[in-house]
């Protein structure tokens, strides 16, 4: 039974907007859409409303209560389908055309095959046999309706897990594999692997093997044949998880990089910098620099910007890259052959500002192997050094935290 729906559980999200628009918007009703109800507003003055094939019966609602509010306010509005037919808004309309949604569920589900369907959310993964204990056809699509729903609904915040291309073994090709590290509630899309972090090491467990591992453990859910979602576990119950698992171990997982940032050359400025410091508790916030040794790197692997030129020297930034290097201009104008990948920070120092700095000094000290103040931006560290620039970083971040947590030239999360 639908329930009552209030203002409260309606959202509106802006969509990109195509040439020929002047406004986009995706209405939904939170916790019952499937795809929600598509506003589009064009140059030419039309306004499409588009209403999925697949749209829950709260959708259709939706998309009527909005149709005759248009109607209500603008009297002299012409609604017509898309074959240019008049529109009847009352409330026989409305019921068929959620039957006629039915239908289509129906019809999905009679193909006997296993289909992927775009919801508003996520995608659904739809295996008919999941239904073929229930004999009764309205069963059956009032239950795929609410699984569709489940899929786009269930631990929506959470964050999603990125896709991986890996070679995880000597006999596969590239696979998809998506990792967890157990630092907070993930959404775990199509997959052919999961990877599940103990420390840098990762182990690659196909999604199914996942799937029974985890089943019956309260953080799990599984959403449909090739999605689910996991909520942070225990660090002791992960471990154990962890170590029951059957799969391949990959040591030295994560890798690590330098970037580096000669302020005396660089087309970035240190004002910029500062600029940006005000935005970093944002969300959405990222950087996209350059990188040399591109063919190396892959999302998830940890870097840290030095700072080299004019100034203090040291690390100015501290995270994980979030997507795969791709080519672009020369920020230099030279006309060189540059990749740039994008960087989620979890750190941002002021080195002019702040009151301490993990400087290239104390960096050559403990790694003297490693050139700290000259080179390109993008070298990979071997894992020894990894290792030993995360316990310098560890104990710096821990000495601020405990000396200086009021330094607002030092931004961390």
């Amino acid at each position: 039974m639908m329930r009552r729906v209030t203002d409260e559980d309606i959202d509106v999200v802006c969509n990109d907007l195509r040439d020929d628009e002047t406004a986009s918007y995706c209405i939904n009703v939170r916790r019952q859409s499937t795809t929600g109800v598509c506003v589009r507003c064009l140059w030419n003055g039309i306004i499409v409303v588009e209403l999925p094939w697949l749209s829950s019966q709260v959708d259709v609602y939706l998309c009527y209560a909005l149709l005759n509010a248009v109607k209500k306010t603008h009297r002299a509005a012409h609604i017509i389908n898309k074959e240019e037919k008049g529109v009847k808004l009352n409330g026989e309309a409305m019921e068929r055309q959620w039957l006629q949604n039915c239908v289509n569920m129906a019809e999905l589900l009679y193909r006997d095959e296993r289909t992927v369907i775009a919801g508003l959310n996520r995608n659904w993964f739809v295996n008919p046999l999941r239904y073929a204990g229930t004999d009764n056809m309205d069963d059956k699509t009032r239950k795929a309706f609410d699984d569709f729903a489940k899929v786009q609904w269930t631990l929506s915040d959470a964050r999603i897990l990125m896709e991986e291309q890996r070679h995880v073994s000597n006999d596969e090709e590239l696979s998809n594999v998506r990792v967890s590290d157990n630092n907070g509630d993930v959404f775990i899309g199509e997959c052919r692997y999961v990877g599940m972090m103990n420390g840098n090491d990762c182990k690659m467990v196909l999604f199914d093997d996942f799937c029974t591992l985890m089943s019956g453990e309260e953080e799990f859910v599984l959403l449909d044949d090739a999605q689910a979602c996991l909520c942070k576990m225990d660090e002791d119950k992960w471990l154990r998880l962890y170590n029951q698992a059957q799969g391949r171990v990959m040591h030295h997982f994560r890798k690590t990089f330098i970037m580096r940032w000669n302020t005396d050359i660089s087309n970035y400025r240190i004002y910029e910098f500062r600029q940006a410091m005000n935005g970093f508790h944002n969300s959405a916030f990222y950087y996209e620099w350059s990188i040399w040794e591109y063919q190396k790197v892959h999302l998830g692997d940890k870097f840290y910007m030095i700072r080299t030129g004019g100034g203090r020297h040291g690390v100015v930034m501290h995270g994980t890259f979030i997507g795969q290097p791709y080519p672009d201009v020369d920020w230099s104008g030279k006309g060189r052959k540059v990749y740039y990948i994008r960087m989620q920070l979890d750190a941002m120092i002021d080195p002019d500002h702040a009151a301490r700095l993990l400087t290239t000094e104390q960096l050559g000290e403990t790694i003297p192997a490693f050139n700290w103040t000259d080179g390109h931006s993008g070298e990979q560290l071997s894992d020894e050094h990894a290792d030993s620039l995360e316990q310098m970083w560890e104990e710096y971040v821990s000495q601020l935290q405990t000396c200086m947590p009021d330094d607002d030239s030092i931004l961390l999360k």
